[in-house]
């Protein structure tokens, strides 16, 4: 696995994800390296195609294609939602299971936002366990979809349970982006980034 002393986050982007979700995961860990006490962390940006385009506008290329990817690399995997419709249901592709499933096997942590949490689920990592997702989805009941997978769906706005954090949606990525770094670098590190940013406190996931 990564060593400890250079965590290494790797980013799942699905076609249509959503935008400020990728971006708060590589605007929050990109804060590691405001200080040199902080350790830094870096994130690795992977996808199935060589230019990969959010909802709204954002287009990364990704430093990997998913096959390229070895798990043992990395401390953390991030899963950005997306809109289905849009290209977002490659993320229920087995590949994508099998990484949440070997990344969460090896001790890492899974930081899901809105919907990507469901391949989380679909991979069998979320049974019995507390999560939850978007309730807004015009044609998904997804926290019905939770519940079919086996999941204890709680209605709230951030969730970390046994190394995996969901979240309801869009407005809670750069608090789910704390909490993933808080579980990759410990509480202090982050909560001095937390200061950096002039974010508030945290509330308890």
């Amino acid at each position: 696995m990564a060593s400890q002393s250079n965590p290494n986050v790797l980013l799942f982007l699905a076609e249509g994800f959503e935008d400020l979700e990728a971006a708060a995961v590589l605007d929050v860990c990109g804060w590691t390296q405001y200080r040199e006490h902080i350790p830094t962390v870096r994130v690795t940006t992977a996808a199935f195609h060589e230019t990969v385009h959010g909802r709204f506008g954002l287009v990364i290329k990704p430093d990997l294609l998913l096959a390229h990817v070895n798990p043992s690399d990395y401390r953390a995997l991030a899963l950005p939602g997306g809109f289905h419709g849009s290209g977002f249901e490659e993320a229920y592709d087995e590949q994508v299971r099998n990484l949440a499933r070997a990344i969460h096997a090896q001790g890492g942590t899974i930081a899901t936002f809105c919907v990507g949490v469901l391949p989380v689920a679909e991979a069998g990592l979320l049974v019995g366990k507390r999560a939850t997702s978007y309730p807004h989805s015009r044609r998904h009941d997804n926290l019905g979809r939770l519940r079919e997978l086996g999941a204890v769906v709680v209605e709230e706005p951030l969730v970390l349970d046994h190394r995996i954090i969901s979240c309801a949606g869009p407005a809670q990525s750069i608090d789910a982006s704390l909490l993933l770094l808080e579980q990759v670098i410990g509480a202090e590190g982050a909560r001095q980034v937390r200061r950096f940013m002039g974010c508030p406190p945290p509330s308890a996931p």
